[in-house]
């Protein structure tokens, strides 16, 4: 996540500039030849700088894709955030979000394909900056906190059951939602009418 550049000194624009080309040669690299494909020299290479200047910057490979799956999602769940203003139904909302993910990664597949990478790895937090724990941490929050106030949203308009767990369904919604749209991505057809009736399926445990 990049930090407010207008707050810093002309030595911390330096850095925060030198982090920003490693991330974007990681994940240019990342995503034309896969993420277990690419090596740390051929990262430090695209960008320009040794491995040793690189390792200044983050414990290693592990923390560069936490680094550039954190801003990904951030950048994703506040398009959404500002989308869905305008939607009087939180039911709606909800839905709209799976559309959203699908759009998304229906334009930039790839992305897609290292965030499924990201989720299938285990993280060991000892591999992994302070602060792109934090931005990982910032990110999920937003997320969390934007699907536990839609959900409120609707049990308080009698749009869903007012017996439910609003922790256990944002994160079963979530991800029910990537996995749903994960089986859509790669498909030629673009008719939406099959994946909207799946949301619309999955919402059905929220409706009373």
């Amino acid at each position: 996540m990049m930090h407010n550049k207008h707050s810093m000194n002309r030595k911390q624009r330096e850095i925060e500039h030198r982090r920003e080309t490693m991330l974007k040669a990681a994940k240019d690299l990342f995503l034309k030849k896969g993420y277990d494909a690419v090596s740390l020299a051929e990262i430090a290479e695209k960008a320009e700088f040794s491995r040793i200047t690189i390792y200044s910057y983050f414990k290693g490979k592990t923390d560069i894709l936490v680094a550039i799956i954190a801003e990904t999602f951030l950048e994703g769940i506040q398009k959404y955030s500002l989308m869905v203003k305008d939607i009087e139904s939180p039911y709606d909302k909800l839905k709209a979000y799976g559309i959203h993910e699908y759009k998304t990664f229906r334009q930039y597949p790839d992305y897609h394909l290292l965030i499924v990478r990201f989720r299938q790895y285990r993280l060991e937090k000892e591999n992994i900056s302070d602060r792109n724990l934090k931005a990982l941490a910032k990110s999920d929050e937003i997320a969390s906190n934007l699907f536990s106030e839609i959900i409120n949203e609707g049990i308080g308009k009698g749009e869903f059951r007012d017996d439910l767990d609003i922790e256990l369904s944002r994160h079963f919604f979530a991800k029910a939602v990537f996995a749903i749209v994960h089986s859509y991505v790669f498909r030629t057809t673009k008719d939406l009418s099959k994946l909207e009736i799946e949301l619309d399926y999955l919402l059905r445990a929220f409706i009373p």
